[in-house]
């Protein structure tokens, strides 16, 4: 099941110029060399660094007063300098509303400014999918709830989770 991506009701958020960072590889043709992320988080850092990376000019926009604490202890320095390298940062910025020109955000001292961009990647966050996990309880002998079904989380986490199922699989078989 996995999870879905968060997509909050901020005005112009739903519009043309904005791509859910999960659909970046169906739609990339819809995205400028003038982009906005919005969303600080590792799936936002990642892309960011990515988009720089083909060459367009990226703000990233974060709420948060830091980049990507969901990274790995090892990996988060290593992106750390690759955002310096390709991106420009807006942290401490609240995304009010998006617009064709950018992102009009609300900083911490109150101050309204325009993070400019034509494009905008949707990198808000995932929520798990609980309806639809909730709907295959009691459907097989056994059932167990992992990764961003459970709880959104990253890959390695997951993959954990998986491997622990399948040990409490074959106990119960025994």
């Amino acid at each position: 099941m996995g999870s879905a991506p968060l997509v909050p009701p901020i005005p112009g958020l739903k519009g043309d110029n904005v791509v859910v960072v999960n659909n970046y590889y169906k739609e990339k043709d819809k995205v400028t060399d003038d982009v906005v992320v919005f969303g600080g988080g590792l799936a936002g850092c990642e892309c960011a660094i990515h988009l720089g990376q083909e060459g367009k000019r990226v703000h990233l926009v974060e709420m948060r007063d830091v980049l990507a604490p969901d990274a790995n202890v090892r990996h988060r320095p290593l992106l750390l300098k690759e955002i310096e390298k390709y991106v420009t940062v807006h942290t401490g910025c609240k995304g009010l509303e998006v617009r064709p020109d950018g992102i009009l955000c609300e900083t911490k001292d109150g101050e309204q400014v325009l993070v400019p961009g034509t494009s905008v990647i949707c990198a808000l966050g995932q929520r798990s999918r609980t309806a639809d996990v909730e709907a295959l309880r009691g459907t097989a002998p056994f059932v167990r709830i992992i990764g961003d079904a459970a709880k959104v989380s990253t890959i390695t986490n997951a993959v954990y989770w998986g491997y622990h199922a399948a040990l409490d699989i074959g106990a119960g078989m025994d």
